[in-house]
């Protein structure tokens, strides 16, 4: 079980130092952390692990696969595929599972942070601490087996070693921020091999140890003399292209991406229209208000732990709206326009939009409907809205 000290990215890493390794890993180069000194317990020691894959209805084609020498297993060969309806996913069958274990092949449980709070808790860390979409995928291999020759990861991983032991190799090469897979067969594979360059370093990862990998470092690895189990944390910001989206979103509000784009035959106006546009987009782009839409968007990946505690329940605070009011985008920010007046809203825009549109509404139900905002922002915006008396509180017993 994760023990309650651990809070926090520095205790994850313990005892390697996390601003040194955002200054000269993160990102940059690989990194082996020994468990030596760490005050975090096993997330997934073997008995647990067999418990979360007797959650039989989580487990099917897609979140359970198999694999010998590289190669997936067909899902007949590990799924029940006797009633299957058109586009389902066949559920995995535990005996055919362990029929192929049996052979050789190797076990990948994938997104196993759903299913297992331990892994989870972990995960929402990564993501709170690199503004990123996080999670974790399960590797199981036994005696002597490489279940994928060498490859790399379009994300950054953080490989935790949790039962027995593996060699990894890592390689000098690391492909240039890549964004697809290299598609599965001998071509590829001897490919990856002929371009993975000198070995840079191997280790053997034994029970505790962390392996850094940033995103596109070439590497294998092959199971030592017992069976080995190895949580992969997967760390994925967003990169420049989602951008487009966010700039689609702010563009929308104005007129001049609104209008018609003027006839292609004619270069001329073509050409000053998109340079009309294209400073337009630059002088977007380099707002605050833009910045506020990045910062809302990595937040966005965030997770929250699924803390029902029940049977105790906390009596929700009510707010009536009194007040109408607008939210408008400005190019230094989001403001909330009341009576004339303009309040400042930091990153909380969207939550201040839904409210105001609302009669009335509970706290709690503000901040599940928009999970990025902190609650430390949106409290004080909410206690200047009481003073201005666009907002009451309302006792509903």
């Amino acid at each position: 079980m994760i023990s309650n000290r651990m809070v926090t990215f520095a205790d994850f890493i313990a005892p390697f130092d996390p601003v040194e390794f955002k200054a000269k890993y993160y990102g940059k180069k690989p990194l082996h952390i020994r468990a030596n000194g760490r005050a975090l317990d096993n997330p997934l020691p073997w008995p647990r692990f067999n418990e979360i894959l007797g959650i039989s209805p989580y487990w099917n084609e897609e979140t359970l696969k198999v694999f010998y020498k590289s190669r997936l297993a067909l899902r007949e060969n590990y799924c029940d595929v006797s009633d299957v309806a058109d586009g389902g996913k066949a559920p995995a069958d535990p005996r055919k599972v362990k029929a192929l274990l049996g052979f050789g092949a190797s076990l990948v449980a994938n997104h196993i942070h759903r299913v297992s709070p331990e892994v989870a808790a972990i995960s929402r860390l990564l993501q709170r601490e690199f503004g990123a979409s996080a999670g974790a995928n399960v590797y199981c291999s036994f005696k002597h087996i490489q279940a994928f020759s060498t490859h790399f990861d379009l994300h950054d991983v953080f490989a935790y070693q949790a039962e027995g032991e593996k060699l990894w190799h890592v390689y000098e090469a690391r492909a240039d921020n890549p964004i697809a897979p290299v598609p599965p067969g001998d071509e590829a594979e001897k490919w990856l091999i002929d371009s993975r360059g000198k070995l840079l370093f191997e280790v053997v990862m034994k029970p505790g140890d962390i392996l850094y990998l940033p995103r596109g470092q070439y590497h294998d690895a092959v199971t030592g003399d017992d069976a080995s189990l190895h949580v992969t944390y997967w760390v994925k910001p967003p990169n420049g292209l989602s951008l487009f989206k966010l700039l689609e979103t702010a563009a929308t509000s104005e007129s001049a991406f609104r209008a018609y784009l003027p006839d292609a035959n004619d270069a001329a106006a073509l050409k000053e229209h998109l340079g009309q546009l294209s400073r337009h987009i630059d002088r977007l782009i380099s707002s605050p208000s833009f910045a506020i839409d990045v910062l809302n968007h990595q937040r966005s990946f965030r997770s929250a732990p699924a803390n029902f505690e029940l049977p105790a329940l906390k009596r929700p605070q009510f707010y009536s709206t009194a007040k109408r009011g607008r939210v408008a985008r400005k190019p230094e920010g989001f403001v909330a326009v009341i009576d004339r007046s303009e309040v400042p809203l930091g990153a909380t825009g969207s939550a201040v939009a839904w409210l105001l549109q609302q009669r009335m509404f509970s706290f709690d139900d503000l901040l599940a409907r928009h999970p990025f905002i902190e609650e430390g922002e949106i409290r004080g915006v909410l206690q200047q809205f009481v003073k201005m008396g666009v907002i009451v509180e309302t006792d509903m017993r």
